[in-house]
């Protein structure tokens, strides 16, 4: 009975290995932050470079970073968003988070967004 037991457990410890040895491991996903600016003054101008607004040549900010994940930088990668976006009615200012608008301290509005 023990030596049934002793080359069972033999027999599962050396099935395990081989199955464990053929399968290969997955390398990681590396992530890549990319920014996206636009304009203070017109929150429509959005560009994927810093530079200056088309319409009235003000220094574009960075309104958010978005991650992109991938097996590799020039494959196309998944982008995740946020949820939801927080905006104000009175200049256009955005924010991932709700309460009062920097520029204007008016209270800020929660716009959906979809997940690309």
């Amino acid at each position: 009975m023990k030596s049934i037991i002793l080359a069972l457990s033999v027999f599962f410890f050396t099935l395990g290995s081989v199955v464990s040895a053929q399968t290969t491991a997955v390398p990681p996903k590396k992530e890549v932050q990319k920014a996206i600016y636009t304009c203070p003054m017109h929150p429509k101008e959005i560009s994927d470079k810093k530079g200056k607004c088309s319409k009235c040549g003000m220094d574009l900010v960075i309104k958010a970073t978005v991650q992109k994940q991938g097996t590799d930088v020039k494959s196309t990668p998944a982008v995740t968003a946020p949820k939801s976006k927080y905006v104000c009615t009175m200049d256009g200012a955005t924010s991932d988070k709700p309460g009062k608008c920097p520029k204007c301290g008016m209270a800020m509005t929660e716009r959906k967004t979809e997940k690309k």
